[in-house]
């Protein structure tokens, strides 16, 4: 009787493991892994900031790619993801001098870009994504003013090099 009941408990247990198995390998999106590879440049970036600094204002910043280097005072963020899960984002001035360049990791979850900044701090965003043919559409919530809250609206619109 023992023996049966202990079968049971192995036969449950294999069978949650499979199950547990197929919900994490059908909630990653191998057709959009293989589509986010490669750098991306911002086409369209719109942020807004409630409680801007923690003030009773709001701050909104829109840009679109074209009017990128007039309006930011720097290039256009190149942003790079690998078919390694790894990626960097190469912030320079208008001399073309890097002056930030965040590494990590990157994963797809289901409809959902999570990104894990390594270097230089550990800082770990999530963004819905669509990506259709050369462009990705992200939209999220962070903390970009970093006054502590996560409130401000985050999209972007980009397109692939």
């Amino acid at each position: 009787m023992k023996y049966v009941s202990k079968m049971k408990i192995q036969v449950i247990d294999y069978f949650v493991f499979c199950l547990v198995a197929v919900i994490l390998l059908s909630s990653c999106s191998p057709k959009a892994s293989r589509a986010i590879v490669g750098t991306w440049q911002i086409a369209h970036l719109k942020i807004t900031m409630p409680s801007y600094k923690n003030s009773d204002s709001t701050q909104n910043i829109e840009v679109l790619g074209k009017d990128w280097e007039a309006k930011m005072k720097v290039k256009n963020i190149l942003t790079t993801y690998a078919a390694d899960g790894t990626y960097h984002s190469l912030h320079r001035n208008l001399q073309g001098k890097t002056t930030y360049d965040p590494a990590g990791r990157w994963q797809i979850i289901q409809d959902t870009l999570i990104i894990q900044d390594t270097i230089p701090k550990r800082i770990t965003y999530k963004f819905r994504f669509k990506i259709k043919k050369n462009q990705i559409e992200y939209w999220g919530v962070e903390d970009f003013d970093l006054d502590g809250k996560v409130d401000d609206q985050y999209y972007s619109r980009q397109v692939k090099l």
